[in-house]
């Protein structure tokens, strides 16, 4: 027993030595000089570089990474708070355009590049609505196999409208002109034409009145050509305050087919007619008077002749039937 605790104090004894032995060599080589000084590792550092950068370069990567991706982060933000502010985009609709429940309400100006496609276009009340176009401005109305049934088409110089019937109405809704490819109606009280020209009819006037203003001349004139009125049933001239004078070049025809030439008047007179060379000698008491009977030669001329002498010429008188 006693040997055994001879040996361990011997064992710890030996170890203690050892130990203070490998102290003092350690503090000898960092300290004080030795005969042996071990050699230093090979340095792979680049010296050009700081050593911030060669020590911990995966973690600067990660930070430049961050650092890139938080520049595109607000770069995006001030792009799209740029757009939002010009163009004023708010919950209710684009900067002038608003979206409302009928459709959509524009204050202000729009400008339409290509074509609008709507079922209604109004202002808002008590507001003009005003169309700008640089050429020109077309109104079309399809169906969805893109075949037009009318259209409305504004140049500069004209304006031209294509469809079936073009009709304007008043305000009541009432029907004032209509054309047509076959007939134009007006349905106002009067078709008041003011102009040096007046109307200028080609081919034929169909209308159940025609009048002249008040204080004016009514004047149914053919400059080239002749003047045909006709009627189903009956013609009327009426002067209720002047006269009525019908000239012309040549001659005036009035024929009846069927009935008479009425002349219904208290004054009949009939001026420039030709009168006949007295045949046999006329009363004495008659001839101060003037006055004179209507004769017609074969052909229906008129001619003049003594009251009191027969309707017939001379036979050297080749002037008054001709």
């Amino acid at each position: 027993m006693v040997q055994g605790i001879f040996v361990g104090a011997k064992i710890l004894g030996t170890a203690m030595k050892v130990e203070d032995t490998a102290i003092d060599k350690v503090h000898g080589w960092g300290c004080t000089p030795t005969e042996e000084t071990p050699a230093a590792p090979p340095s792979t550092a680049n010296t050009c570089l700081p050593p911030w950068v060669t020590r911990g370069w995966r973690r600067n990567t990660l930070f430049c990474i961050l650092v890139f991706l938080m520049i595109l982060v607000f770069l995006n933000i001030a792009l799209t708070l740029w757009i939002i502010s010009t163009l004023r985009l708010t919950r209710d609709g684009i900067g002038p355009v608003t979206i409302i429940k009928q459709g959509i309400r524009l204050s202000g100006q729009a400008w339409v590049e290509d074509g609008l496609v709507a079922s209604a276009i109004a202002s808002p009340p008590a507001l003009p609505i005003t169309m700008h176009a640089h050429r020109n401005f077309t109104v079309l109305v399809k169906d969805p196999e893109h075949s037009e049934h009318a259209k409305l088409h504004i140049r500069r110089d004209a304006i031209e409208c294509s469809g079936r019937t073009f009709e304007v109405r008043d305000a009541a809704g009432g029907r004032v002109f209509q054309a047509a490819s076959d007939e134009v109606r007006v349905f106002a009280d009067a078709l008041a034409v003011d102009g040096a020209g007046g109307v200028n009819v080609r081919n034929s006037l169909q209308a159940p009145l025609v009048r002249a203003p008040p204080g004016s001349d009514l004047q149914l004139e053919s400059l080239t050509r002749m003047l045909d009125l006709r009627a189903p049933q009956s013609i009327y001239f009426e002067s209720r305050a002047g006269n009525i004078d019908i000239a012309s070049h040549n001659n005036i025809k009035l024929d009846s087919v069927v009935g008479a030439i009425k002349i219904d008047a208290p004054n009949i007179i009939i001026s420039n007619l030709k009168e006949a060379t007295t045949v046999d000698k006329p009363q004495k008491s008659i001839r101060g008077k003037k006055v004179y009977q209507m004769c017609a030669c074969a052909s229906g001329k008129l001619f003049l002749a003594a009251p009191d002498a027969l309707c017939a010429m001379q036979d050297n008188d080749t002037e008054l039937c001709r």
